[in-house]
């Protein structure tokens, strides 16, 4: 009877620090085997910014950049991000991960600000405050996958576009929108990133690159956003 009290009044608790206190992680499932997990613990100035240790910031020609910056909260460390009609994205090269083994990329991701009228459809509002890439090739000449969060894009849309003089192509799918924006939720997202690159391409790569982004140029406006713990693991 009295474990059973106090099973209940644990359970109570967590509710109540969910409801309360929505800038607190949601708790990830329990996690076995990763190919590689991101270190916000671990940071680095560059282009004074604060960045993980192993990324660099990559700016996009003729646009004002947007600013990336590791940043604490109450659970930790997070990648915090804000552009200001601006656009530009950091990456990481992932040396020895195996998406064939360790397939599934999970993340936790929160929207403070979303690109005004921003539509992932029309490439003249193709804004996002976040968006995360796995790809592989040059920069001159890849093809990803990548998980967004728009503005107004409907859930579960996806679609194909093309920068770069066409070289660079990507496979987006739409997570997020302005349903989840504004109250500083954070969301955990788990995608199988073989199985995407799969049926995007046709097959998967052996070498990959991660990249975080945020734009605003497109739409003239102002968007923010936060990754929390990313990482790829075997299930």
């Amino acid at each position: 009877m009295i474990i059973k009290v106090i099973s209940i009044l644990i359970m109570g608790c967590a509710a109540f620090i969910n409801t309360q206190f929505p800038h607190v992680f949601p708790p990830l499932q329990e996690q076995t085997v990763t190919g590689w997990r991101a270190d916000f613990d671990h940071v680095v100035m560059a282009q004074n910014m604060r960045l993980p240790e192993g990324w660099r910031h990559v700016r996009k020609p003729g646009t004002t950049p947007a600013v990336f910056s590791i940043t604490e909260v109450s659970a930790g460390n997070v990648l915090h991000m804000e552009s200001d009609r601006a656009s530009s994205s950091v990456i990481t090269q992932l040396e020895g991960v195996d998406i064939e083994k360790t397939p599934i990329l999970r993340w936790r991701w929160r929207a403070t600000k979303l690109p005004e009228g921003a539509d992932g459809r029309s490439r003249d509002k193709d804004d996002q405050a976040i968006g995360i890439y796995v790809g592989a090739g040059t920069s001159l000449n890849s093809k990803s996958v990548s998980y967004r969060w728009d503005t107004l894009t409907p859930k579960g849309v996806e679609g194909n576009s093309a920068y770069g003089l066409g070289g660079v192509k990507v496979k987006w799918y739409t997570l997020r929108n302005e349903g989840d924006a504004g109250s500083g939720r954070w969301f955990t997202e788990e995608r199988n990133v073989r199985d995407d690159f799969m049926k995007a391409w046709g097959f998967y790569p052996k070498k990959i690159f991660l990249v975080v982004s945020s734009n605003s140029q497109y739409t003239k406006s102002k968007a923010a956003a936060d990754l929390g713990d990313i990482g790829f693991y075997d299930k």
